[in-house]
């Protein structure tokens, strides 16, 4: 038998209202993304995988406990996803650095939601 069983039809209804107000708070929290998506021109090879995942991995930033040392590459998209330290911030200026310093073109960058899908473009000027 569950704990609303035992509760008045009353009490019950305030029960449901005080689950349907948890679950809307929790989902209307602001998210700070901790995976990101670069679309990277130049992609095409796995010896292009493997230089950019070995100086991207290198990063401080970069939480080497997700995917291979944080990072995953789709060479057949030409798409980078890295995973993010919850205790830092995506340094854009670095990670750019690493990824053309291997001569290869970040073309955008992307928060990437739980669901994995992409969701916010990412702004900036080199």
């Amino acid at each position: 038998m569950g704990f609303l069983t035992k509760l008045s039809r009353s009490d019950s209804r305030k029960a449901g209202f005080y689950k349907c107000t948890v679950a809307a708070l929790l989902l209307s929290a602001p998210v700070f993304a901790s995976d990101y998506v670069v679309h990277v021109h130049g992609l095409v090879c796995s010896f292009c995988a493997q230089g950019i995942s070995r100086k991207v991995s290198r990063l401080p930033f970069i939480d080497q406990s997700k995917y291979t040392k944080g990072v995953k590459i789709e060479i057949e998209k030409q798409k980078l996803t890295i995973a993010v330290m919850t205790d830092r911030d995506l340094d854009i200026p670095a990670l750019y650095e690493a990824i053309t310093a291997g001569g290869y073109e970040p073309v955008d960058i992307w928060t990437v939601t739980a669901t994995g899908e992409l969701d916010e473009l990412v702004e900036y000027k080199p």
